[in-house]
């Protein structure tokens, strides 16, 4: 029986978190993304292991030094050619599939994450971890914002986005396991190492992840002291060197061997402090909470009128919501109470928050782009997860508390909240779908073999006349007729009437 709720469970919180990723489904590939997808291919001549290649030596440009995230992303891209492609489907296909994967994979690290947590603040004996997975998908599904922005964590970068969420949270649950009163040996440190050095190498923005790590290890040596108990001690430190030390000693390393970010035009690598960052990260930290966005994203929105499909969206978010409601209260008892072992938790999270969000804002090319909230970069992954956590930590402390009443209202006003942020999601999707339809309409194209050649060329001319900036729409254009004739061993558009169009668009 007790395998079966957690099966329930489990289809529970994944069937919330597929609702509330149904509006950013809607969204095209954009941005670098949709060029990637092309380039990738191209560069590599339709070869794999030149594609990981490629990106491995991505990494250690401009300042980074990420080659293995590098090379798992060059391998993203260039499955999502190859695999559009073969089953002549539209790439949109496999970028919503593996995004809601590694959203999935993110919220179930986060999951394990506070399960142990809540396990260190005394509650051992009553946490189950699926139910905590559904609560944790509860919200996250209820408070995740849209942004019109091509790098926007929502609608694309998957792999370094959620990708690297997953894995963060990965890390701090493994963290928060070991240091467990009474858990010892030595594989948590290994576990513990391998993965930490695997972050540093995945994407700067896990440094954050370790350093919230690190705030682990040291209130669990606080603990452990206070206790005098020095088998703790000892393990606490030791993680710390694995866990910490390693770690940033690759980093740090690993920058001053990279290319430097001086010797090319990219600043997103190269530190700034001043005024700027602190306005930058304010608003980063304000744009990750529960409508934080909302002021920016409904001045982008235009208007925000309630649509039958996003009603139905919220619909049955509410019923979601309510079904958890229900089956909380039956089967699963936990009530937070305040401990000192609660830090360990709470400090953590408000680390791996704040500083996975400086280690962006602190550059120039974010201190230009980051004004307000609702203006993000990937770094928002990681914070609306941070976020979930906190709330769903006061839910299970306060919840239990509030009279009757409370809760009544409490659920009246989440209602509204439902119906106010899917609409609200669903317009902003609406707008980029219109904005975008032209790289639908090529990349549709440029992966099957069956369409016309007037549909190709019309979709080539379609997506050349639109105002993208011209190193953007010359690499597309390009790498699209390339990837065309090495994936079919046919001319993508032969018609000269509208290769005149496109050549002139460019002009």
């Amino acid at each position: 029986m007790t395998k079966v709720r957690s099966v329930l469970w489990a289809v529970l919180g994944t069937a919330l978190l597929a609702l509330g990723a149904v509006p950013g489904a809607r969204v095209p590939i954009i941005g670098d993304d949709f060029q990637a997808l092309f380039e990738t291919y191209a560069i590599s001549h339709g070869r794999f292991g030149d594609a990981l290649t490629f990106g491995w030596g991505q990494g250690l440009l401009a300042g980074h030094f990420n080659p293995v995230g590098q090379a798992i992303g060059a391998g993203y891209h260039f499955g999502a050619f190859t695999v559009s492609s073969h089953l002549g489907l539209s790439p949109q296909y496999y970028d919503v599939i593996i995004g809601s994967l590694l959203l999935w994979l993110a919220v179930l690290g986060a999951a394990s994450f506070v399960t142990w947590g809540l396990r260190n603040a005394g509650l051992r004996e009553s946490v189950a971890y699926w139910p905590v997975f559904a609560l944790l998908s509860a919200v996250v599904a209820a408070t995740i914002q849209l942004h019109p922005w091509s790098n926007d964590p929502v609608t694309s970068f998957g792999p370094a986005g959620w990708g690297s969420a997953a894995i963060g949270f990965a890390l701090l649950a493994l963290a928060m396991r070991a240091i467990t009163p009474g858990r010892s040996g030595w594989v948590d440190f290994v576990l513990i190492g391998a993965l930490a050095v695997f972050d540093v190498l995945y994407y700067e923005m896990l440094v954050g992840m370790i350093a919230g790590s690190g705030v682990i290890y040291l209130l669990a040596l606080l603990r452990a002291r206070a206790r005098r108990d020095k088998a703790a001690i000892r393990r606490a430190w030791g993680l710390s060197v694995v866990g910490v030390v390693l770690p940033a000693a690759v980093f740090i390393g690993g920058r001053l061997l990279a290319v430097p970010a001086a010797q090319s035009n990219y600043t997103g690598t190269t530190v700034a402090f001043g005024p700027g960052a602190l306005v930058a990260w304010r608003a980063a930290m304000i744009g990750a909470l529960p409508a934080g966005g909302w002021p920016y994203l409904f001045r982008m929105s235009r208007s925000v009128d309630l649509q039958p499909k996003a009603m139905l969206v919220a619909l049955f978010l509410c019923l979601g919501v309510g079904g958890l409601i229900a089956a909380w209260s039956r089967t699963t008892r936990i009530a937070v109470v305040w401990t000192r072992s609660s830090t360990i938790l709470l400090g953590s999270v408000a680390a791996t928050w704040a500083l996975t969000t400086a280690l962006h804002t602190t550059t120039p090319k974010y201190i230009d782009e980051i004004k307000e909230p609702g203006q993000v970069y990937l770094y928002y992954a990681v914070g609306v997860i941070c976020v979930a956590i906190l709330v769903s930590w006061a839910i299970l402390a306060l919840v239990p508390r509030a009279p009757s009443a409370a809760r009544v209202v409490a659920l009246v006003l989440l209602g509204m909240f439902l119906v106010v942020q899917v609409s609200l999601n669903w317009r902003l999707a609406t707008e980029s779908v219109v904005a975008f339809t032209p790289n639908a309409v090529l990349g549709g194209a440029a992966m099957s073999d069956t369409a016309p050649e007037t549909d190709r060329c019309a979709a080539l001319v379609g997506f050349a006349e639109r105002p993208w900036p011209e190193y953007y729409r010359t690499a597309i254009i390009k790498d699209s007729v390339d990837d065309y004739q090495l994936a079919f061993g046919k001319t993508f558009c032969s018609d000269p009437a509208a290769l005149a169009r496109v050549a002139a668009a460019h002009g």
